[in-house]
């Protein structure tokens, strides 16, 4: 993570951004946009492995740049910074194709571990911001006026689109456990753990570790306290 894309419209957090992001993984190049446009303008013209977005900007939100920093750059790694910890902003950011969101308000110490969990594959969600997504598809098919039996019958077919072991690498997956981890685990190599993940995107259309989290509970392979 040694490029860096901080979009932040406030000085002294764009400034804590910068020393915890040197914190967590040392010496970094930073290029700081306090706005959407700003940000545009830089896309494509600097080296970017990690982007780290406020929604509230001046002149949009930093949801609106994800698509944008995908194109340019498939392999960073996107990261929503912000303050706003509801459902809506949540989930706009990762069916955007965020890769994780942390909250401003946690410790430099959480910040940080969350950061360098990207290095090891651990998604950097904020702990409440976890339960949020999970509680919220949990109860998506009640809330959506969906019949219990049509609900269940749409998880029970996900889940048997997938083969035993795929499933079982979904649900450690969807827990936070690295690849190597899930390799260690089940005895397989890193390699056939990748295929493995790249599969069950697939199969889910998703394609990040929060999504994975979201689709593991909505077909009832995790529990929304974990």
């Amino acid at each position: 993570m040694q490029h860096v894309l901080i979009v932040e419209d406030v000085p002294e957090t764009a400034e804590w951004l910068g020393a915890v992001l040197q914190q967590a993984f040392g010496e970094v190049h930073l290029n700081v946009a306090t706005t959407c446009q700003q940000a545009r303008q830089l896309l494509g013209k600097v080296s970017i492995n990690l982007a780290l977005l406020d929604i509230n900007l001046p002149d949009g939100s930093g949801i609106d740049l994800v698509a944008g920093v995908h194109q340019h750059y498939p392999n960073a790694y996107i990261v929503i910074t912000t303050i706003f910890d509801d459902e809506e902003h949540i989930l706009q950011a990762v069916q955007a194709g965020a890769h994780g969101y942390l909250l401003k308000d946690s410790s430099e110490r959480v910040f940080i571990q969350k950061l360098r969990g990207i290095l090891s594959g651990d998604p950097p969600l904020s702990p409440s911001v976890s339960r949020r997504i999970l509680q919220y598809f949990s109860a998506a098919g009640n809330a959506h006026g969906t019949p219990d039996n049509q609900h269940s019958a749409v998880n029970r077919s996900d889940v048997a689109s997938l083969s035993p072991r795929e499933r079982e690498v979904l649900i450690l997956v969807a827990k936070g456990l690295s690849r190597g981890d899930v390799a260690e685990l089940l005895g397989l190599s890193t390699n056939t753990v990748a295929r493995y993940i790249r599969d069950v995107y697939q199969k889910l259309n998703i394609s990040s570790r929060a999504e994975a989290a979201v689709e593991a509970c909505r077909m009832g392979l995790v529990k929304t306290d974990f």
